[in-house]
């Protein structure tokens, strides 16, 4: 299993239009075989950075849904809401855990 951290700086006033987003992209991307969860968490203090946390059962279902039309599209009109471009992080377990 992979986890993959999405940090996103939203525009002040942007937030809700963000979280509209947020939800249409989660219910498109649980359809990718592989997809396990995710969520949504705001950074303490600074309510317009997002961090979207998500399960993956292996790298390859996490490529297949970066590199589809659905995340494009949405990442496209998502843009206007953003401050800059997000960071995204990939990490699995290590083999000490497994």
């Amino acid at each position: 299993m992979i986890r993959v951290i999405i940090k996103r700086q939203v525009r002040e006033g942007c937030f809700q239009d963000y979280l509209e987003m947020i939800r249409r992209a989660r219910k498109k991307a649980s359809l990718i075989d592989g997809f396990i969860a995710g969520d949504l968490l705001q950074q303490q203090g600074q309510e317009n950075t997002a961090f979207l946390i998500s399960s993956w059962e292996t790298i390859d279902a996490w490529n297949k849904w970066q590199a589809s039309t659905e995340r494009a599209a949405v990442l496209q009109q998502m843009r206007p809401l953003l401050e800059k471009n997000e960071e995204v992080t990939v990490l699995e377990s290590c083999q000490l855990m497994r």
